[in-house]
């Protein structure tokens, strides 16, 4: 029994003195680990403050009270420079209160750490055409940001980027089209520069539409292109195709009536002016809807000059057509259409009772 009880009691030293070692070991080797990780550690503390900061940032500037974001934002960015989101929304709010320098100092420095911050080169490229017209740069960055590479993340019905990379690429497409045409503007006196630049512009804007087919200003803008390049069938109808996209936008109507004069098609162009005035007078641009009228009057007048003896059948013809439009613009129950139904009515006139139709055949 006595040496059963003494290899016990050696068995519990030995037992403890493993624990203590072990114990020892264990406290030793986990501040070698921190030591060893430490900067990575103390980072991701960083990152977290960080994050914390932007969180605060963004719910200020949901509420509106940018100066309080600006100051969320700035010591987010003082302990960790590198979050890219911060400095993005930071440069939008100066955007917001025009300090353009400031703006561009946040992309660029954005798009330092992040090459493939799509959205902050955008907003880059159009302060940079818009602001300080540095069209060549904006061009640049345009260029950039529809070449990103992003890979694709999809995780059904809770998250795909996909679409949003998509549309980010369309803008920038789109204002790349703006980009070229304003320095279309640069070169009047040199007929071939200017024409090469606004082909450029042309095939920013396909190449806009192609990605998102409903965009109203890359439609109208690419019409307007084509009208400066005297194209007129293909400006008619790029119209005519900005028409289908937003029915109550006048100033695609008021530039066909426009083209139409041009080719001395007085009455066609008598309607499309007298379109676009009640349409302008209808959304309350009352200043524009005068101006157009005034010139609605001169091309009424072209008209029945340009028919002879006709001239009274196109007078009545065109003065009933104005009333029937003001009539129908101004009646109680038109307005009580919603914009639905309204637009559908447009849209109906747009492919059946104008010069588009022969050009939207099939739609």
């Amino acid at each position: 029994m006595d040496k059963k009880y003494k290899m016990e009691l050696f068995l519990r030293k030995l037992k403890r003195a493993f624990e203590k070692l072990f114990g020892v070991s264990f406290f030793v080797g986990l501040i070698v680990v921190l030591f060893m990780f430490s900067s990575i550690i103390f980072l991701n503390f960083k990152r977290v403050g960080a994050f914390c900061y932007v969180y605060m940032g963004d719910r200020f500037s949901q509420k509106h009270e940018y100066q309080e974001s600006i100051n969320y934002y700035k010591r987010a960015l003082e302990i960790y420079p590198g979050h890219v989101r911060g400095r993005y929304n930071l440069g939008n709010i100066y955007v917001a209160y025009e300090d353009f320098d400031s703006a561009i100092d946040c992309y660029q420095n954005a798009l330092l750490y992040d090459p493939n911050y799509i959205n902050a080169r955008i907003n880059l490229g159009i302060i940079l055409a818009e602001e300080r017209s540095d069209i060549d740069s904006a061009i640049n960055e345009y260029t950039k940001a529809v070449q990103v590479q992003i890979p694709f993340i999809r995780i059904p019905f809770i998250y795909d980027n996909a679409e949003l990379i998509k549309k980010a690429k369309g803008i920038a497409y789109y204002n790349m089209g703006l980009a070229y045409r304003d320095k279309s503007l640069l070169y009047t006196s040199d007929s071939l520069v200017s024409r090469e630049l606004l082909m450029k512009a042309i095939d920013c804007y396909k190449q806009s539409l192609d990605i998102s087919p409903d965009n109203y200003n890359a439609q109208y803008n690419l019409a307007l292109t084509y009208h400066l390049l005297d194209m007129y069938s293909d400006a008619v109808e790029g119209y005519c195709r900005a028409m289908l996209i937003d029915p109550r936008s006048y100033e695609a109507y008021y530039n066909i009536a426009i083209l139409l004069r041009q080719k001395g098609k007085y009455t066609e162009a008598a309607e499309e002016f007298k379109r676009a005035g009640n349409l302008s007078s209808f959304e309350g641009e009352t200043s524009k809807a005068s101006f157009i009228y005034d010139v609605l009057n001169e091309v009424s007048a072209m008209a029945i000059a340009q028919h002879g003896d006709e001239s009274e059948k196109i007078a009545d013809r065109i003065n009933s057509d104005i009333k029937k439009e003001t009539d129908d613009i101004n009646d109680p129950e038109a307005k009580a259409l919603t914009v639905e139904e309204l637009e559908k009515v447009l849209i109906k006139r747009i492919k059946t009772g104008s010069v588009c139709k022969e050009y939207l055949e099939g739609e």
